[in-house]
């Protein structure tokens, strides 16, 4: 017995051992990070596992037989329970939920009923054991052989125990190199279980026949001790990774509840290298120039600019590589339950080039403003000049008294100087509205299709014709541009179509169309007619359909010509923002009667 007495020594040190770290571990997580997710769910298994060391300490205590046997069970069944909850730990710890599944589910369960169901009925037909006695050496302590109920049930949970190391492994090839440790630690404390377990089984310990599964606990709570104190386990957890795509390009950082880094991508770290070393710090104080431009708390999370927080930014511009970039910023809440509902992810997106084209956008609408300009003073006032001047020989051509056939021929030249002044000034003032009004719609309003087509036709001279509006809605649009596009199609018709040319204004399903009985556009030049200068007349500009079409493009609408019409023309204009009427409004804005001009 002398040569046991270390062995024993150990065999009953290693109990307590194991019993005070369960109790140490599962008070510190419960103290300090007991809101984590699955943390109760790991003291709970922490709790059973102690609870199982207890009744195998007091087992290898007791002299009696019988009392052996029944601590033996009560902890075995604590020790097969404690597979249990651990899965269900790890499918919540890792969000996979694989807990869960059917099949899982029903295993997971089984475990534990069959184990009380082949206790209960074992003193009618004892299919838990073949045989047990008391072993006296190294110790004494209770042996048995197996019988077809144990096996069955030690099959189940060597099941479990393999099928949440296969689980995790997976879960484990998906994350990040930081994301690795703990979870790699975790599997190491696994896999201790299992191979001590079976190195029992084989009987390669000094007390052949005991159950030493007990005994694994140890590596496993030190394993899961070093991923807690060193990784910060719990705190930076793998359901971080779910939110970050880690090949993502885009920078993003998961805050905890307490606002403290959780995770990140690599990307962040080009932004902010020293990540790596702040996790589980304050975002304010791992990342304060961020916090600059945006607030996170309990209810709202936003951008803000600088120092007044009253207005929204639209970006943040950090340096990076000795450049400027521009970022746009998204932030949302990630995970599910009332655990980490309010943790907060935050995405960069890299809107650099946007920005520079937007730049690029407003400098050559500030260089169209200048032409717009210089066409507007520049060319009008020659123009002017030369009315003048034709103007004043005219009145010479009177006064020196030329013969009548001269004088009536210099007078019809200086008419048509005067005439092509005219068309000069109608091609400059549809250059100008292109200039100034092509740009994209800032902002719009609702506007009743109905009330700016009859405005529209009031702006335009429409002598002996007629306008028919059909069913009224509303359109979300720049008034001033909407009446652009009207006037320029009524003019065309007006231009194009016979003296008692009859226009017609209709909504469709996704924007309105206008259309009128002239003699409509000829199939062979129906594919250039919104190009600069088109024109079939010779005192048009050829310039009123591309206004039309730059208009409509300015909202973001499609503007077509109807190939399929044959009464005339009509133009289709689509993805409109359109704002149905309500029953009352569609009644009372029926389909108004024609509007007679002349």
């Amino acid at each position: 017995m002398a040569a046991s007495s270390p062995v024993v020594w150990a065999y009953h040190s290693l109990l307590i051992f194991a019993t005070v770290l369960h109790v140490l571990l599962g008070y510190w997580i419960y103290r300090d990070h007991w809101d984590k997710r699955g943390a109760k769910w790991f003291v709970a298994m922490l709790a059973i596992g102690g609870t199982y060391a207890l009744c195998t300490s007091a087992q290898l205590l007791v002299p009696w037989l019988e009392a052996k046997t029944v601590l033996s069970m009560v902890g075995g069944f604590f020790g097969l329970l404690s597979y249990v909850v651990f899965a269900v730990f790890a499918g919540k710890y890792t969000e996979t939920e694989y807990h869960r599944r059917p099949v899982v589910k029903l295993v997971l369960v089984t475990v534990p009923i069959s184990y009380l169901v082949f206790v209960l009925i074992r003193p009618i037909v004892d299919l838990w054991v073949a045989d047990y006695w008391i072993e006296t050496e190294p110790f004494r302590y209770l042996a048995y052989e197996p019988g077809p109920g144990l096996l069955f049930v030690a099959v189940l949970s060597y099941l479990v125990g393999f099928y949440n190391l296969y689980k995790l492994s997976m879960y484990l090839l998906s994350t990040s190199k930081r994301a690795t440790k703990q979870l790699g630690l975790l599997m190491a404390g696994t896999l201790s279980v299992m191979l001590v377990a079976t190195a029992s089984n084989l009987g390669l310990f000094p007390a052949e026949h005991f159950y030493h599964g007990i005994y694994a606990t140890i590596p496993f709570i030190l394993f899961t001790s070093l991923a807690l104190f060193r990784y910060d386990f719990l705190r930076v957890q793998p359901v971080a990774r779910n939110a970050v795509v880690e090949g993502l390009d885009d920078p993003v950082i998961v805050l905890d509840e307490d606002r403290a880094v959780a995770d990140f991508n690599e990307a962040s770290t080009r932004l902010w290298p020293f990540l790596p070393d702040v996790v589980g710090e304050p975002i304010a104080d791992a990342c304060p120039d961020l916090v600059d431009a945006m607030w996170l708390d309990d209810e709202t999370w936003g951008l803000a600019v600088k120092g007044d927080r009253d207005e929204l930014a639209d970006q943040i511009t950090f340096t990076v590589d000795g450049s400027e970039r521009h970022f746009s910023v998204n932030l949302s809440t990630v995970g599910g339950d009332d655990e980490s509902a309010n943790w907060v992810s935050i995405l960069l997106r890299d809107v650099t080039e946007l920005e520079r084209s937007r730049w690029r956008l407003e400098k050559q609408n500030e260089r169209l403003d200048q032409v717009a300009s210089t066409i507007s003073h520049d060319l009008r006032n020659p123009i002017n000049v030369a009315d003048g001047y034709a103007e004043l020989v005219e009145s010479l051509i009177d006064e020196d008294g030329l013969d009548a056939s001269d004088a009536e021929t210099a007078i019809e030249h200086l008419h048509r100087i005067r005439t092509s002044h005219d068309r000069m000034e109608a091609i400059i003032a549809d250059i100008l509205t292109i200039a100034r009004k092509g740009k994209t719609v800032d902002e719009t309003q609702q506007v009743s299709l109905a009330a700016a087509a009859r405005d529209a036709w009031h702006n335009v001279e429409t002598e002996n014709t007629t306008l028919t509006v059909g069913a009224d809605r509303r359109l979300q649009a720049d008034r001033s541009k909407l009446l652009s596009i009207l006037e320029n199609l009524f003019r065309n018709a007006l231009d194009h179509g016979p003296d008692d040319v009859h226009v017609t204004v209709e909504a469709t399903a996704d924007g309105f169309a206008v259309a009128d009985d002239g003699p409509g556009i000829p199939t062979e030049h129906r594919d250039g007619i919104f190009e600069y200068g088109y024109t079939t007349s010779e005192e048009g500009t050829g310039l009123g359909l591309s206004i039309v079409r730059a208009m409509a493009e300015s909202h973001g609408w499609i503007v077509e010509h109807d190939d399929g019409y044959a009464d005339g023309a009509r133009f289709v204009f689509g993805n409109v923002d359109v704002v149905p009427l309500s029953d009352s409004e569609t009644a009372s804005h029926g389909e108004s009667d024609p509007i007679q001009r002349g």
